[in-house]
């Protein structure tokens, strides 16, 4: 086996530079909960050198370490301890249920800290990913197969990497790593239930703000047009948007009701009778179970089987970036709004919505199911802070998210009009009101365990959305380079389905991650109606 140019030179955990006073014990909320299962929140800024920033001086670094430690005590609970909650750490609460319910406890000193890996890669910068220039002209399509994000990104297991596994491990993981250019990446990654993609970019910039008064030598810190934003950690604030009653000793009928109506999976990863279940999803959900003679006793939420048979694990799969410049986007848009069919009325469609359209609609093109008959599905993350009344603020910390659904026939998915496939993610996505939200995560408070039901799927029948548009990821200027990151990756396991979709800056462009299967990727490059709108 060849020998990774990417050496690791030295690990250690890192630690507020002003440490809480006491120890702390906080529940996450319920949506937090919701998403533990979920592989890590993560993403690698990779930057060429600059005047400001060679990697190859080790002050570089060195100010990156220092700020982060400044950072951190505004996170403290990044160097705790995540865990599971016992049933009296629940005692009196007004939503006692505690399977499956995550904690973290911060401020002692048995906290795990955060990991930073400092490691050195022997190649260039060139070597591994075209330059801004290369992606915007002759590589707006590059394929990212063989882009190795597991490198730039420590291997140490994160605290609920398996469910079962926490005791002593971190819950967030650093890494910089400098390359033989002088250049740099910057990668961060988090148990889900800590981030959801906002939360890490807002993280991100707040690491940055601290690094620029180092890199600057300045006095007052500045990112987000000058401002910083203060986090708040306070998960028990989302929670009270269930408006649970203390005593209750059934449900609120008509609350679930409205919550079961949304377009949501409930796919049950207990359901071991399920055709095609996979032995690895019974070790990964005992934690969460009740024992076997309570749970026989036990009144499940309706749920279905995970559609195991359509997701091929071993199939190959290859990774695409696809740079579409803003005015592709904004033909699709207007083709989009042209073809809206006449029953959404005045129904309007994003950017977002019409990119989505035309990616959903190549996918299922390329998987040949212009004359299936059986439902397919555009999975899509949701973020709920703004979806609540009163809104949460961006700066809100956890991972508030849901994912719902838009169903059509494989048929209609890859042939229906852009204008058709837009207006229908635009209408379901106006179906997550804030009662309706609320009512969900009520329905979700309820639940045995939140890691029951999962609410999305991947293969050959679904693709899994996440945008990260308007997270100013690319803006992340950690070493005051004044460049924009030569590359930003949101990273992700490569799976047959996912979609990621970044803005880069204020230019208007999107850069769209595609995986799929091999041979689906090789009809979906090949198909003409991909450029159809220009790139």
């Amino acid at each position: 086996m060849t020998a990774s140019p990417c050496r690791v030179r030295r690990t250690k955990r890192i630690f507020p530079a002003r440490p809480p006073k006491k120890t702390t014990t906080t529940k996450l909320s319920i949506l937090d909960a919701s998403v533990t299962r979920f592989a890590p929140c993560g993403a690698v800024w990779l930057y060429d050198q600059s005047d400001n920033a060679n990697a190859h001086d080790p002050s570089v670094f060195q100010r990156l370490e220092e700020a982060l430690t400044q950072t951190l005590s505004n996170y403290p609970h990044y160097s705790g301890q995540l865990r599971w909650a016992s049933k009296e750490f629940v005692q009196g609460d007004v939503n006692p249920r505690f399977l499956g319910r995550p904690i973290v406890v911060y401020g002692s000193e048995e906290d795990p800290g955060v990991e930073l890996v400092i490691a050195e890669d022997s190649r260039e910068l060139s070597a591994i990913v075209p330059s801004r220039e290369e992606r915007s002209t002759e590589k707006r399509i590059w394929n990212a197969t063989d882009f190795p994000q597991g490198e730039f990104q420590s291997n140490t297991k994160l605290a609920f990497s398996k469910l079962g596994e926490y005791e002593d491990l971190p819950g967030v993981v650093i890494q910089l790593t400098r390359f033989k250019c002088g250049g740099y990446a910057i990668s961060i990654k988090l148990a889900h239930c800590l981030s959801d993609a906002l939360c890490l970019t807002q993280f991100a910039h707040a690491w940055e703000a601290q690094s620029r008064l180092l890199f600057e030598k300045s006095s007052v810190p500045h990112t987000n047009g000058g401002k910083t934003i203060a986090p708040l950690f306070n998960p028990s604030q989302l929670d009270k948007y269930a408006n649970l009653t203390a005593n209750e000793k059934r449900p609120n009928p008509e609350r679930i009701k409205k919550a079961r109506a949304l377009p949501m999976h409930r796919f049950d990863w207990w359901a071991t009778d399920a055709p095609g279940y996979p032995d690895f999803a019974t070790s990964s959900s005992r934690v969460t179970m009740p024992p076997t003679e309570e749970l026989a006793h036990v009144e499940l939420g309706p749920s279905t089987f995970p559609p195991w048979p359509t997701w091929d694990m071993a199939a190959p799969v290859e990774h695409v970036q696809i740079r579409f410049k803003a005015d592709s986007i904004s033909k699709m848009k207007k083709a989009a709004e042209a073809s809206l069919p006449g029953s959404l009325g005045d129904q309007r469609v994003s950017r977002l919505d019409s990119a989505l359209a035309h990616i959903w609609i190549l996918i299922n093109r390329a998987r040949q199911l212009e004359n299936d008959q059986d439902p397919v599905y555009m999975d899509i993350t949701l973020g709920v802070r703004g979806r609540l009344d009163p809104p949460l603020p961006d700066a809100f910390v956890g991972s508030p998210i849901l994912l719902g659904h838009v169903a059509k026939t494989g048929s209609e998915a890859s042939t229906a009009p852009i204008g058709a496939i837009a207006g229908s993610i635009r209408q379901t996505m106006s179906l997550f009101t804030s009662d309706a939200v609320s009512a969900y995560i009520y329905d979700a408070a309820h639940e045995v365990s939140p890691q029951r039901l999962w609410q999305a799927f991947l293969g050959s029948r679904h693709m899994l959305v996440t945008s990260w548009v308007r997270a100013r990821a690319y803006e992340v200027d950690f070493c005051a380079s004044g460049q924009l990151a030569r590359y930003v990756q949101g990273v992700m396991p490569r799976m047959d389905g996912l979609v990621q979709v970044i803005d880069i800056a204020d230019t208007g462009d999107f850069d769209i991650s595609v995986c799929l299967e091999k041979e689906t990727m090789e009809r979906f490059l090949q198909d003409p109606m991909l450029k159809v709108y220009g790139l």
